[in-house]
């Protein structure tokens, strides 16, 4: 028995490995069927919407015939072989451009022509929806009413926007294209007429931009030459002003020196009036005080004569004798007590009646 079981034992377990082999490969082989045909079937009934754009499927025929207005966001979308199609709408920023030597060509209100380079930038809508205050459709509306492909969108916003910014841009003369403040608002007229006419088409217009501007060359001469007028009749009004203004200038000087020559004038008599009144106060006040001294001085002599009137003149010699002999400090005096008072006194009042009574000495 030992010697039978023990090969069938082994036989087994070396047929169980290969067993697993084939088992992993089998369910490999499976997969990778699985794989294909997904991935058969996704070729075959599905699209990718890529990133940065939006899809929007078509019906052929059937329930839900045309376009469908609400769009695919990116990543694998089913789709059907003859009864449904996927358009693909770009969602970045596009650029429309006028540059040479595809410029616009404007024509001014006075009969000039004025190349312009502009661009447009502009979007298209994910969506059917509402922003700033202004309903848009979205990229069905795009597909159904300009086409599919981005030839048909581009001819046909370049078609519109050109129009616009011609109609705009033609209100401006010559001159005002050289006024950024007068340029800028037809521009800006330009951009709202073309976001309000293409907002329903599901395009996003985001700015116009006018980035240069040329004259041709007779153009720039008229134009240099009106300018020229223009800045030398502003010139010579300047001059004008400026010449009125000098004259009211010189006006003002003559009629302010004649004014201070005559406050100086006036000045001066009314320094030679005050002078006068002056003198003359102190010739008044001169004599006045004249006047009281004469008053004074006639006061006492008067006030003198009465009381010598009273007292007697020999007493008032006396005094005056006193005061001269003490003043005296030299010379010989001799016989003459000079301290006996009375005798000078009747001595010089005796000299003094004789002086007055010559014929009653004699």
């Amino acid at each position: 028995m030992a010697s039978d079981t023990t090969p069938s034992t082994t036989r087994i377990r070396t047929l169980r490995p290969r067993e697993s082999g084939r088992f992993v490969a089998s369910f490999l082989v499976l997969l990778a069927m699985i794989g294909g045909a997904l991935a058969v079937i996704a070729f075959v009934f599905g699209t990718i919407v890529p990133l940065g754009a939006v899809g929007v499927r078509k019906i052929a025929f059937g329930p839900g015939q045309g376009l469908r207005d609400a769009s695919l966001p990116p990543g694998l979308q089913w789709a059907v072989p003859y009864y449904s199609t996927m358009y693909i709408v770009p969602q970045t920023l596009r650029i429309l451009d006028f540059a040479a030597p595809h410029s616009l060509d404007i024509p001014t209100v006075d009969g000039t022509t004025v190349d312009v380079d502009a661009a447009v930038v502009y979007r298209f809508y994910p969506s059917q929806g509402e922003a700033d205050g202004l309903k848009h459709g979205g990229p069905a509306d795009l597909i159904q009413n300009v086409g599919a492909t981005d030839v048909q969108w581009s001819r046909y916003l370049s078609q519109v926007a050109e129009n616009e910014l011609k109609r705009s841009l033609s209100a401006l003369s010559t001159v005002e294209f050289y006024e950024p403040g007068a340029r800028e608002a037809r521009v800006k007229v330009a951009e709202v007429a073309l976001r309000e006419r293409l907002a329903p088409l599901g395009v996003d217009v985001e700015a116009v931009l006018l980035r240069r501007y040329r004259y041709r060359d007779e153009i720039d001469q008229a134009i240099f030459k009106k300018n020229l007028q223009e800045l030398e009749s502003a010139f010579n009004k300047v001059g004008g002003e400026f010449a009125e203004a000098q004259r009211d200038v010189n006006k003002v000087e003559a009629d302010g020196n004649v004014a201070i020559q005559n406050l100086e004038k006036r000045g001066i008599g009314d320094a030679e009036i005050l002078r006068s009144e002056g003198d003359l106060y102190r010739r008044e006040k001169y004599a006045q005080g004249d006047l009281l001294v004469a008053e004074a001085k006639a006061t006492v002599d008067r006030m003198r004569s009465e009381v010598l009137a009273k007292v007697g003149g020999e007493v008032y010699v006396a005094l005056q004798l006193a005061q001269f002999l003490a003043s005296l400090k030299g010379g010989v005096v001799s016989n003459v007590d000079p301290y006996d008072f009375d005798t000078w006194v009747k001595k010089l009042a005796g000299s003094s009646a004789q002086r007055d009574n010559p014929s009653e000495v004699k």
